[in-house]
Formats: structure tokens, sequence, C-alpha cells
């Protein structure tokens, strides 16, 4: 069947299954900042997929708003928004709002416009806000040997169809593809998030796979994490 569109080919994914080591630290993140803030708070995950995976974390007495391309997710959410972040304004949809905490995670590579996201977010926070955001690496280590042999490196995807030019099988070669169009390297993010004026207050990196030599280098370079998150303040 033809892909007529960027929203048939959306509409036609589920959110790849999450890492539990990223979905692990977001919310570490979450409950860290309800310790400072003894308050009851309001979360919004965006891209929060069909099996909403972050509402696992959510604490009794805060509120919790999610949001993605899908008419209605797989699980009850009460607050949850239909959104085409490709073409509707976050700011607009939860217009006069502010929330505390943000969870954004691995959503950025899928949109024509990272800079509009995150220029929208940034008018949905108050001063002690938190965002906190993930996406691939396009730089981890694995992705600079596989490209001095002409391997297309993971999460980088040249096809609306099927992962290519991965070569193997255990690369991902013909997987069906996840769709994204934006990848970042570790200094490519920095420089979008010092662009759009976010003020970093921890990275912490994350090994996707739990592969033993990607939990050594994540523990020394970021630059060659498989991922890297971003807890952040506008």
């Amino acid at each position: 069947m033809k892909t007529k569109n960027y929203k048939d080919f959306i509409n036609s994914k589920q959110t790849a299954y999450p890492s539990w080591n990223r979905l692990k630290i977001f919310g570490e993140e979450y409950h860290f900042y309800k310790e400072r803030n003894k308050k009851s708070l309001k979360i919004l995950d965006i891209g929060c997929g069909k099996e909403v995976y972050l509402r696992k974390f959510y604490l009794p007495g805060d509120k919790y708003y999610a949001c993605d391309f899908y008419d209605k997710p797989n699980i009850k959410v009460e607050n949850y928004k239909k959104i085409d972040l490709n073409e509707d304004k976050l700011d607009e949809v939860y217009k006069n709002q502010k929330f505390d905490v943000i969870f954004c995670g691995e959503v950025i590579e899928h949109l024509f416009s990272p800079d509009d996201l995150l220029k929208e977010i940034r008018l949905l926070m108050h001063k002690d806000s938190i965002l906190i955001l993930s996406t691939p690496n396009l730089g981890y280590y694995i992705n600079r040997i596989m490209l001095l042999f002409g391997i297309s490196p993971l999460f980088l995807e040249n096809s609306s169809y099927y992962k290519l030019g991965r070569r193997f099988s255990f690369f991902g070669q013909r997987n069906i593809t996840e769709g994204h169009i934006r990848v970042f390297t570790y200094g490519a993010l920095l420089d979008l998030l010092k662009l759009k004026k976010y003020k970093i207050i921890k990275i912490r990196s994350v090994s996707v796979w739990n592969f033993w030599p990607d939990r050594i280098v994540t523990r020394f370079f970021k630059s060659l994490a498989s991922d890297n998150i971003f807890i952040l303040k506008k």
C-alpha cells in the first residue's frame, strides 16, 4: 500500500518500544523534582505514544497531561489531546497553561522543525519548570565504526519503508523505519538548545541496549553515548 503523505506514514506506526534505561531516568528526574517541590505538579508528556509508558511513573496527586498524533492511546488518559506537531502549535493547544515538568522523549528527530517545538515548549514553562528531553546521538561510537566500513549508521533512516544501507540484519537492515527525519550529534543538539536559549541543568547519558561496552563509554564520553537525556530550564 502506497504511503501518500507523512500523515499516512505516522498513522501506520507504533511508537518504538522505548529503552527501559531511558524511561527510568525520565522517571527519576521527575521524582527528584517532586522531592524538591513538595506540591501538586502539572506534567505534560509530549509524544506519549500509544502505550503511554511514562504514565507508569506518575505520582498520585499530580496532574498528568499527554499528547500525540493518534486519535487516542491504547490506555485511558484523562487529559489526552491529539496533536500534529508538524502542523499544530503546542502553545495554542495548551493556551494559557504552564507545566512544572515536561517530557519530550525521542520526539524531535521525527519533526520537520524541532526549532519550532522547542520555542513552543518554552511558552508552556514557568521559571522553575524543567524540560526532560532526549534524542538519539548520531555520533554514537558504534556509528563512527560503522561509517568507516561504509555501513549506514543507526538512527539515520533513508527510506519511508525500510532501514537501508545497514548491510546486516543485526544492524537492522530492511527493518521497518520509525520516521527519523532530523538526527543530531551531541554537539548539534547543544547548539540547538543554546540557540533556543535553554539552560542545561544536567545531562545524563544512557546505554539504550545494555551492551557492556556502551555502559563504559556512556560513563565517560557523552559525545559517544547512544543517547543523552537533557534536563533543561528556560
